[in-house]
Parts: C-alpha cells; structure tokens; sequence
C-alpha cells in the first residue's frame, strides 16, 4: 500500500511539472504572437483549455509564473554555457566565446519571445523581483564572458591592451542587436543563425583594429609633440 502511494505521489509530481512546463512554454508562444503585455491568465487558460484555476494551482500569482519563465531562460543559457565551457574546455577561449554568442542566438531562434520578455520595461516595473533576477543573471552572463576575454588576452587571442570592460559591452551588443533584429524587426531566422558566426569574427576584428588604431594615435600625438 505504501510502495501505491508513493508511486501515486511520484506521478502526481510529474504531472504538476510537466504542466508547469506546458504553462510556461504556451506564454512564451503568447508572448512571441502578442508581446508580454497581454499575457494573461485567462489567456494561457484558454490556449491550453483549462480554467484559469489550474493555472493558480501552479503559479499562486501573476509573479510567480513570471519568476518560473525567466527561471527557464537562465536554465536554458546555463546549459549553453556549460556546453561552451565544458564540453569544449580543450578549445581556445575565444572558440568557446563564440559557441556561446551563437548558442544564445539559437535560443532566441527558437524562442523569439525571450527577447520581449528581456526587454519588457512593464514587466520589470510590475514585479521588481523580476528586474533584481534579470540583474542577477547579468551578472553571471557577464563574469562568463569577461573570464573568457582575459584568458584570451593572457593566450594571445586578443592585444594586451584590450579593454575587457569595452569588449563585454560590443558583446553584449551584438546580442541585443540580433535579438532586436529578431523579434522586433522580423529577421528570418535562417538570416540570424548565419550572421551569429560573422558578427563574432567582425567582434574579434574589431578588437584587434581598436588596438592597432590607439597605439597609431598614440604615436601620431607624440610626432605632433615633437
């Protein structure tokens, strides 16, 4: 009797995560067709046929389901980040930056939602949690990078002089530039998946230009000078 309860118990547990799953994958579709402002809950009730009260039973608020959708994104970039950083832990540091450049570009191929979230002012005024979470999730998105950048300058891959800070932000950039494209202005996706590798090598190159160009107009100034 105790082994039935526990096996009723376990596929309860299933159940209740796999329609959390479902939940959070139906507002990320919502989100991409209508943006995240009208998301709703009798919406996401509707689009998978049930009553808004199976929804509450999941997400006891508005908030909470939220807190779960940027919980999926920072779960989803962790596991292209551990691709990047582990399973090719042999690769050049610069390799594994651009892996996880076009890793994050694939999720937002495959999700075009997750950049509306990201960049929805309303969600992070309506729940602050939400906001401190984006940060936190900055945070550690940008210490994976800068970490990479500093080895690549320590290997060579980059001119010593780089300024990893400047180098983190053009990053950054080309990111946001792309899932702009995307989401916003109606990049196909077969146009972003292929401009994710060239954007990287123009990255690099323009890294070592940077460089190339401050010690020219550093020596340019000391000629003047003389």
């Amino acid at each position: 009797m105790a082994a039935e309860t526990t096996s009723s118990l376990s596929r309860e547990r299933l159940q209740a995560e796999d329609r959390k799953e479902q939940i959070v994958q139906t507002v990320l579709r919502l989100v991409h067709e209508r943006g995240a402002d009208s998301v709703s809950t009798q919406l996401i009730a509707d689009t998978i046929g049930r009553s808004q009260g199976v929804v509450f039973r999941h997400f006891s608020t508005k908030e909470a389901l939220w807190t779960e959708v940027l919980a999926w994104l920072q779960e989803s970039l962790e596991g292209v980040w551990r691709r990047a950083l582990h399973d090719h832990s042999n690769e050049p540091p610069l390799a594994r930056l651009e892996k996880i450049l076009v890793g994050h570009v694939g999720l937002i191929e495959k999700f075009p939602a997750i950049v509306k979230v990201v960049m929805s002012d309303d969600l992070r005024h309506r729940y602050p949690t939400l906001n401190e979470q984006f940060q936190k999730l900055h945070v550690l998105y940008e210490r994976h990078v800068t970490d990479l950048l500093k080895e690549a300058v320590k290997d060579g891959q980059l001119p010593k002089g780089t300024s990893i800070s400047d180098a983190a932000t053009l990053y950054f950039c080309i990111i946001q530039g792309l899932g702009f494209q995307s989401a916003i202005a109606g990049l196909r996706a077969n146009k972003l998946a292929s401009l994710a590798s060239r954007m990287f090598l123009f990255f690099v190159t323009a890294l070592e230009n940077l460089q190339t160009g401050a010690k020219t107009r550093k020596s340019d100034h000391v000629e003047k000078a003389k």
